[in-house]
């Protein structure tokens, strides 16, 4: 083994590490990471009860407080990490890239022994390592189960890449422990057979027998889990139809995300569709004829470089296809965290075809990926710059806007949240959570600035979407009280008594 052979692993953690420093000095994102994580009860309570609750309990109560799924495995590492360190933003964060290099150099290993060119694995490892698209994972504490996962996956791949005949049994431990750190990896059984293909063997039948069992089992509880808390939404749309044509732009960003990173985003716009156009169409077309290419590049001319590349770019996304279980969330640059590896197995083919001109052409590109991971990462240490390149990177959603306006909001920029929630307003429609929150605290701040009539015509239009909310009610109520119109307010304490003594006697 050469000299630069043996560094190489050692220069790729050093280089993830300096890449992720500065994301690693932010705190909580004011997104899930103060429910989930800071304020669980779950996590703080101590006592073995509340380990237990977290492997036994299937509650609605309980599942909602630990994220609205199974994740005992995830939830297991952080309550564990809060008895031996505390739940301090920095040392998560710090822990989560060290679990994330772990994971990097696992991948990497199982590259070494599923590629015959060193040149196409290192950059196949290091294009992996640094695409900016494993930020959201790394650098937002809320993404625990992904760095989890991808430890897990990579070990799954690295133990069955060998010869030893423990893989009868680590194989399957592991992609067991990855089902349990997040739920859509059920389906990284199917990259086996990737590596099988990519390493020209006969698959070990065995151990993909058993981790199949499991992977069923696990698809089972997770289903059971969603069922109990709602996870699943009606398709988009109203029909499946609808939710397929919906989806297919969403591939085709997809791709484009995993080539150019400016297109990343912590939230992004999936308008529904209710028939097929041609960016529908499109998308499925880019994604069906890389299939096609894979097959034919592989039956006549034994080239599988790019059918294992399409393998590892839908495998890990068909659980969150939407079509068989249409989720709240219609895409995410999470999503692709396994898929990434799709366009860094090109890139390292690339390498190994070309020789020097390849290997340059994936340094420039891992270079760019590199640059892009290290500003997005400084975005992800704070709440407002985060969102404010969420709400620049979106026309029709909701929630970027809603939770810049929090966290302007926190700190007392209260001018800056009044824009925020107004620009909630403008993009909302029908009766959604972050309209309704946006409502409420866009009147707060005006009647805290002495603007009791704007106040009011933020509420009565609120009022007219979301009639039922007794927050806005009250609300509405005392901003007619300090602007001297008792009877007004009284009168509609009055209807609203009248209404729940109404809905009792039903």
């Amino acid at each position: 083994m050469s000299r630069l052979a043996r560094a190489a692993p050692w220069l790729l953690a050093v280089v993830v590490v300096l890449v992720y420093l500065p994301s690693l000095a932010g705190g909580y994102l004011n997104w899930d990471d103060p429910w989930l994580i800071r304020d669980n009860p779950v996590l703080a309570n101590g006592s073995p009860h509340a380990l237990l609750s977290i492997w036994t309990d299937l509650s609605r109560e309980t599942r909602l407080t630990l994220g609205a799924e199974y994740l005992p495995v995830r939830d297991t590492e952080l309550w564990l990490e809060a008895r031996l360190f505390g739940l301090g933003p920095q040392l998560l964060r710090a822990t989560s890239l060290g679990l994330y290099v772990v994971a990097v150099l696992l991948f990497r290993g199982a590259l070494h022994r599923a590629l015959s060119s060193f040149a196409a694995a290192e950059v196949a490892a290091w294009a992996f390592a640094l695409h900016p698209v494993h930020v959201e994972s790394v650098a937002w504490l809320a993404g625990r189960k992904d760095v989890l996962a991808l430890v897990f996956v990579a070990a799954a791949l690295f133990f069955y890449a060998g010869s030893s005949r423990n893989r009868l049994w680590s194989v399957p431990l592991s992609l067991a422990l990855a089902h349990l750190s997040k739920s859509m990896t059920v389906t990284a059984v199917g990259l086996l057979f990737v590596h099988d293909l990519l390493a020209r063997r006969k698959p070990e039948w065995r151990v993909l027998g058993i981790s199949m069992a499991i992977a069923v089992a696990a698809l089972a509880v997770h289903m059971k889990v969603g069922h109990v808390v709602h996870m699943t939404v009606p398709p988009a749309g109203g029909s499946r139809l609808a939710q397929l044509a919906t989806m297919g732009p969403v591939w085709l960003r997809y791709l484009v995300v995993l080539v150019w990173p400016p297109a990343l985003s912590l939230v992004h716009d999936v308008p529904v569709r209710t028939s097929f156009d041609a960016l529908s169409a499109l998308g499925y077309l880019a994604v069906v004829g890389w299939g096609v290419a894979g097959v034919v590049l592989w039956r006549k001319r034994d080239q599988r470089i790019v059918l294992a590349s399409f393998a590892w770019f839908v495998v890990p996304l068909a659980p969150v296809s939407q079509v068989l279980f249409p989720l709240q969330n219609q895409m995410a640059d999470r999503y692709l965290f396994l898929s990434v590896m799709a366009v860094a197995l090109l890139l390292g083919a690339v390498a190994a075809r070309f020789a020097r001109p390849g290997v340059a052409l994936g340094g420039v590109a891992i270079a760019g990926w590199a640059f892009a991971t290290l500003n997005r990462g400084s975005l992800f240490a704070d709440s407002i710059a985060a969102f404010s390149d969420a709400t620049k990177k979106t026309q029709y959603a909701t929630m970027a806007p809603y939770q810049l306006g929090q966290a302007y909001e926190e700190i007392g920029v209260d001018a800056r949240a009044i824009a925020a929630y107004r620009e909630v307003l403008r993009r909302s429609e029908g009766h959604d959570e972050a309209g309704r929150r946006a409502t409420n605290n866009l009147a707060k701040l005006l009647a805290r600035h002495g603007d009791l009539p704007g106040a009011e015509r933020v509420l009565r239009s609120g009022r007219q979407r979301f009639p039922d909310d007794p927050k806005m009610r009250n609300n509405l109520i005392q901003v007619l009280l300090r602007q001297g119109r008792t009877r007004e307010a009284k009168e509609l304490q009055s209807q609203a008594q009248s209404g729940e003594n109404s809905a009792k006697s039903r």
